[in-house]
């Protein structure tokens, strides 16, 4: 993807924008409606689902596969023009009519969205100095092809602002990648959903809550980025609840999940220098989370509560873990730091003391069928009560995020994927777009 002036890219979106309107058209506004009567009036609204490279949209496909099971959710699927923009008449509320349509299309996550009017689009792609139509990735589980365009059509959808695109394209970018596992992922029985994790300047620059309340609600760019990357896996890859995507409870992450680093209060290097990334950059990696475990520290001491955390993880019902996240607190982070920890000996000493004897890991894994993919000194052990390394893990993260407090938190990640960390490319006029889009009470 090469880099071009914003200026061409602000002229593709107004190009587009007057494409989609008719021309010469008598009361056509700015926003692309044009009215039909006292109470109806046209609107140009942008498709957001996923063109796979054959041309087909992959709605089609998600159609023919309800067919298949005997579903009638979402009841309009597949129906609707095969055209990037598409006229709709409405007859009184632009929001409610298009939230209606896109929910029996399976365009929506439940939650309201914002339609993507043709003067929304162009306005969301001021925060991409690429040209629309440059594909980003390809997205399993149905092969959609996430371009420039598509993108920022579900960031409309979601909430976002153009500042956010940056961080959305990279993040896509890192799901696409086939050691993250999409296509397992999207369409797994479990409850694992992908987690983004921010680090670097741009967490402050964007307005990302980094503290108290990190993976809660009340922060737009948390609420917003995380929302708007479902939404693309949603529509640009086809992961629909009960037809792709078949997970038995779900989570409520699907709806968003990000993190970011609170490189401030951690006493260690920031985060993704540790994967090999310098301290300016701004980095975004994608984890599958398999949930959220709380690790109370308070009254354990340091040497407590990493036992915890080693305690915690070898009760967990996987023999393997490609990727564990321990998220540690900052008041513990301070006290682990002061006594000498670092997150190179804390993974040492997880590794260590996250352990179960033989017989306990023969009855929970190797006699359930679950220890297919351990090393082969595991099964020749011969003592019952030797100590076995549970989990075994490939990927141990460690950083700092949250409020004050002693309360961590583990999450371990799905068993088929690793982490996936892509450096986040900043437009040319990244300093205007954070002053236009991020409030001064937000950085």
């Amino acid at each position: 993807m090469t880099r071009t002036r914003i200026a061409l890219a602000a002229c593709m979106a107004a190009a587009l924008l007057e494409a989609a309107v008719v021309s010469g058209s008598s009361g056509t506004d700015v926003a692309g409606e044009r009215s039909v009567g006292q109470e109806s009036h046209e609107v140009w609204i942008y498709n957001p689902a996923g063109i796979r490279p054959d041309g087909q949209y992959v709605d089609e496909l998600l159609s023919a596969t309800m067919r298949e099971m005997g579903l009638s959710k979402p009841p309009m699927a597949g129906q609707f023009p095969k055209a990037r923009v598409e006229r709709m008449t409405v007859e009184s509320d632009v929001l409610d009519e298009v939230n209606r349509l896109f929910y029996e299309r399976g365009w929506s996550d439940g939650l309201p969205i914002v339609p993507p009017t043709a003067q929304r689009v162009a306005e969301m792609l001021r925060g991409a100095d690429l040209s629309p139509d440059v594909v980003v990735a390809t997205l399993p589980p149905m092969g959609g092809q996430a371009t420039i365009e598509k993108i920022a059509v579900n960031a409309v959808m979601a909430g976002c602002r153009p500042v956010d695109m940056p961080l959305l394209i990279a993040a896509t970018e890192a799901l696409a990648d086939p050691a993250f596992d999409l296509r397992g992922l999207a369409t797994t029985t479990s409850p694992d959903t992908p987690m983004v994790i921010v680090s670097g300047p741009i967490v402050s620059q964007l307005g990302l809550n980094a503290g108290t309340n990190a993976l809660g609600r009340g922060w737009r760019g948390n609420a917003v980025v995380g929302r708007a990357l479902h939404l693309i896996v949603q529509n640009i890859g086809g992961s629909w609840p009960g037809v792709t995507d078949l997970s038995c409870l779900g989570y409520p992450g699907d709806f968003t999940m990000v993190l970011a680093e609170n490189a401030e209060a951690s006493p260690w290097a920031p985060f993704h220098t540790d994967l090999g990334f310098s301290k300016r950059a701004n980095v975004v990696s994608v984890v599958g989370a398999e949930g959220t475990h709380n690790i109370l520290g308070i009254g354990q001491g340091t040497r407590g509560f990493m036992k915890l955390v080693a305690a915690h993880l070898a009760g967990m019902d996987r023999p393997i873990r490609s990727v564990v996240v321990l998220i540690v607190a900052q008041d513990t982070a301070q006290q682990l730091a002061e006594e000498g920890w670092t997150p190179k000996s804390m993974r040492a000493f997880i590794q260590d003391n996250a352990a179960i004897p033989f017989y306990v890991y023969k009855e929970r894994f190797i006699d359930t069928g679950m220890a297919r993919r351990v090393p082969d000194w595991v099964h020749q052990t011969q003592s019952p009560d030797e100590l076995i390394p549970t989990p075994l893990i490939e990927q141990m993260l460690i950083l700092v995020s949250g409020g004050p407090g002693e309360k961590s938190m583990v999450v371990p990640g799905w068993p088929a994927g690793s982490m996936v960390s892509r450096e986040i490319r900043l437009p040319w006029n990244w300093d205007e777009l954070v002053e236009a889009y991020v409030p001064d009470y937000d950085r």
